[in-house]
């Protein structure tokens, strides 16, 4: 066997070499390369040819010269390194230029009497991206707000603690090291009340959990925390990972949240007096403008009915003055007796009609009753035709056969609004007036639209009119109450009504108007009200 190994001594050396995982090189004490194995020459890149013209100083970054290497050798030559090898980091430079971090163990040895240096070369980036990682997860360990603890599962002792650890309990690392969990942490009792037995026997079972405690500083204060726990097994040795968080601000909300809410009862207790007053004061004042509302529409019937009332009134007292005056000279004939009391019974027939035109619209009605739309438009429109009936406004009317079911006096009182104000506007008007009444059915509901060509309303007024006691016309014109009125009760019907102005042609004439839609439930083909 010793002859075999004599034998094929070169060939043995050369494969070992070249199978070995590191770089291997042989180099003089000048600095020249003399040999590389395969690894070598893979690792930097170049062929045996090319390396065996380099020098130390053109692969090494660091040693990156002669003289730098020749102060290394004079170093190692200091040093007895005859049996210990050397070793050193560094960085080697490939051939395309890229550098990566190497650890070199070198040894000098005698080859036919002159000195020669060894050197094994191992790429070590993995161990760095390694270690750079571990310092990083430990940066971020030391960096968290949280106490960490690794605790030996076992004996409760502690193995390892973050920096927040030692600043929040005032304890140094080594003093805390030789610390049980138990020489510092105490049982919450308003939460769980567990001691660290407990803990830990619960911890075998569940392996994680979340539980509260007492940590005790250094210097005897107390903070409360609160602690996730994960068991581990490690190298046939189980540990528990413990991450407390102080909740001392979280418990101090919670306090003041318990405070305040019990301010909070009491507020809500004296703001429902108080919004139970202020609801009926509401609904008192309602029934004011309601009354008020009320008495100016009812003003507004009885100036009607003087006006309705005035001519046949006048006629009768003419007749029965002219029939006492006939009496007297003994002119009055049969024949013209009969005519004239046939006369004044025609104008109190008259009269009797009108009390029956206005008086529905007095009886007070708070129920709910079924009544024909169209019917209850042509009404408005007659009881309204009274007040500037001289000024000869027109009515143009669109009206579908529609039968509603909600309070029909109410409904009459806004129609009867609507069309007044569209009159007080239109006499102002030296053009052919008009009022233009329209309905159509929009899916559940009925919407009527009551307009004028009356020039519309003012833009920096449009938004308030609904307002109480906004009103442009004169105080003996209006009180300002109408709209506001009119809005709550079409409110109080489950609808809305709202304003705008509008281009109107009429008779090939352009003209501007205001035009207010009136939107509000309507019964279907068997009589029942869409909801």
């Amino acid at each position: 066997m010793t002859n075999f190994i004599k034998e094929n001594q070169q060939d043995i050396f050369s494969a070992t070499f070249n199978l070995s995982n590191q770089g291997i090189y042989l180099m003089d004490c000048d600095g020249k390369i003399l040999f590389a194995n395969d690894n070598a020459l893979n690792s930097l890149g170049y062929t045996l040819e090319e390396i065996e013209n380099l020098n130390v100083w053109d692969v090494d970054a660091i040693v990156d010269s002669k003289e730098k290497y020749l102060n290394t050798v004079k170093e190692f030559n200091e040093i007895d390194y005859s049996s210990i090898p050397h070793t050193i980091e560094s960085y080697h430079k490939r051939k395309n230029g890229e550098i990566f971090p190497v650890e070199i163990v070198s040894k000098f040895t005698t080859i036919q009497e002159s000195q020669y240096l060894i050197s094994y070369v191992k790429d070590i980036t993995n161990r760095l991206k390694r270690i750079e990682d571990l310092k990083l997860y430990f940066d971020l360990i030391d960096s968290s707000k949280d106490m960490i603890f690794l605790v030996d599962h076992a004996t409760a002792e502690i193995e390892f603690v973050n920096d927040t650890v030692c600043k929040s309990l005032g304890y140094s690392l080594n003093e805390i090291k030789n610390m049980k969990v138990s020489d510092f942490r105490r049982p919450f009792k308003e939460l769980d009340n567990i001691d660290v037995p407990e803990v830990f026997k619960k911890i075998e079972e569940l392996n994680t959990m979340t539980t509260f405690g007492i940590y005790i500083t250094k210097d005897g204060k107390k903070i409360p925390v609160e602690t996730s726990l994960h068991r581990k097994e490690y190298k046939g040795k189980s540990f528990l990972i413990a991450i407390s968080r102080d909740i001392s601000e979280r418990l101090e909300i919670e306090r003041e949240k318990e405070e305040l809410n019990k301010k909070l009862k009491n507020y809500n207790k004296t703001l429902q007096n108080e919004i139970s007053i202020a609801k009926q004061e509401l609904i008192e004042y309602e029934n004011i403008m309601k009354r008020q509302s009320k008495m100016a529409a009812m003003g507004e019937m009885l100036e009607n009915i003087a006006h309705q009332w005035r001519q046949p009134l006048s006629a009768i007292s003419v007749l029965s003055t002219g029939m006492i005056l006939q009496n007297n000279e003994n002119l009055l004939t049969k024949e013209d007796f009969n005519k004239g009391l046939s006369d004044v019974n025609e104008h109190v027939q008259y009269l009797s009609k009108t009390i029956d035109d206005f008086r529905n619209f007095f009886k007070p009605n708070k129920q709910k009753n079924h009544f024909n739309l169209e019917h209850l438009v042509s009404t408005s429109i007659k009881l309204s035709k009274v007040k500037h009936n001289q000024e000869k406004i027109k009515f143009i009317v669109n009206c579908e056969n529609i039968e509603l079911y909600t309070y029909e006096n109410e409904f009459l009182q806004v129609l009867l609004n609507l069309i007044g104000n569209a009159k007080d506007e239109l006499v102002k008007k030296t053009y052919e007036k008009c009022i233009f009444i329209n309905t159509r059915i929009d899916d559940a509901y009925v919407v009527i639209s009551v307009s004028d060509n009356g020039g519309g309303v003012p833009l920096d007024i449009i938004d308030r009119i609904f307002e109480p006691y906004y009103t442009t016309k004169h105080n003996y014109e209006g009180t300002g109450i109408g709209l506001f009125m009119s809005q709550n009760i079409i409110k109080h019907m489950h609808g809305n009504i709202e304003v705008k102005n509008i281009d109107i042609i009429y008779k090939a004439e352009q003209y501007k108007g205001a035009s207010f839609e009136i939107k509000i439930p309507f019964l279907n083909k068997k009589g029942i009200e869409n909801e």
